[in-house]
């Protein structure tokens, strides 16, 4: 059956039906206006409800409201820590990547370069980079365009800078182990500043399954899907130097924003990690605390995975 379109008055009308308290109509009218009923009603309203189509006792449209606002302020929080996690695994396989054919600089070309068991990947990520390099080598001011121009060529240490975060992710996946064991032996230094008690670095294998759930958490961000609720499609790899820390076991989901915000440690400075972690618990504080009468606090960090009271731990030194 087609759903009919609905006026602003008659989505406020359905909402005052389900039981939702809405104080100023006018000012709620605007904000479904310019931030779509779907996105806000379909999205946020999960936690009041009662049943399927009646809200909790004393749900209110500002709950709902401010709610939407605290899933936005925490993916931009989460999508800038995830930025310098991508930008430090690009520079690591560039660096790695350029030493190993240091002879042939567009050997990211080559299929030989690669571990031939992911065929379909090389493929596509050889397509990938001739069509970034095809796209830009005749635009003035972008590097792609100055290295050919001058060097008749692109090395991979510019070109890194061009892809996207889930053709990073393939590059480090197709690598040969020897770099992928270097990567891993990179981001050692974070591990330890973000102080993960190992003598050890990870296998390549469980370095990967992290950064395969903080790229599909970072899209959640990037394309502002709801985060609260969301899942990654699998756990990451149980390490016990990071999970067991965190009172995390083998036979524990691995799947949540809060299981990608901890593995971010093995990515990112302890003052970048820092600056996150005590950003999500000022947002907590300052968004739910302050504005969710009807349900608890609890109740939407355990949708993204959190622990019961995790903002009031202590916070992190920056």
């Amino acid at each position: 059956m087609q759903k009919e379109f609905k006026t602003l008055e008659q989505q406020i009308e359905i909402l005052k039906n389900r039981g939702m308290t809405i104080k100023d109509e006018d000012k709620t009218k605007k904000y479904l206006l310019s931030n779509n009923y779907y996105n806000i009603i379909n999205g946020y309203s999960k936690p009041f409800l009662k049943e399927k189509s009646e809200y909790l006792s004393g749900t209110s449209f500002n709950e709902v409201s401010k709610l939407y606002f605290f899933d936005g302020e925490i993916k931009q929080t989460l999508l800038n820590a995830i930025l310098c996690a991508e930008h430090h695994l690009k520079s690591s396989f560039a660096y790695h990547f350029g030493e190993a054919h240091r002879h042939k600089p567009e050997s990211y070309l080559d299929v030989s370069a690669y571990n031939h068991k992911f065929s379909s990947d090389i493929a596509y990520i050889i397509t990938k980079l001739n069509r970034i390099i095809r796209l830009n080598q005749h635009y003035p001011n972008n590097a792609i365009y100055h290295y050919k121009e001058k060097y008749g060529f692109v090395p991979i240490w510019v070109l890194v800078d061009f892809l996207d975060f889930g053709d990073l992710y393939t590059l480090i996946k197709i690598s040969p182990i020897s770099i992928q064991n270097k990567i891993a032996r990179d981001m050692t230094e974070f591990i330890h500043k973000n102080h993960i008690n190992t003598t050890e670095y990870y296998a390549p294998a469980t370095m990967l399954s992290m950064i395969k759930n903080i790229h599909e958490t970072r899209n959640i961000c990037a394309h502002n899907k709801r985060l609260i609720y969301f899942k990654c499609r699998a756990d990451s790899t149980f390490w016990a130097p990071l999970h067991t820390k965190f009172n995390i076991t083998n036979n524990d989901s691995r799947n949540s924003v809060y299981t990608t915000f901890l593995s971010l440690q093995c990515f990112i400075s302890d003052t970048e990690f820092a600056q996150l972690n005590n950003t999500f618990r000022k947002r907590i504080r300052n968004v739910l605390e302050k504005h969710l009468k009807t349900i608890e606090v609890n109740k939407i960090l355990r949708s993204l995975g959190f622990p019961d009271n995790w903002q009031n731990l202590p916070k992190i030194p920056q």
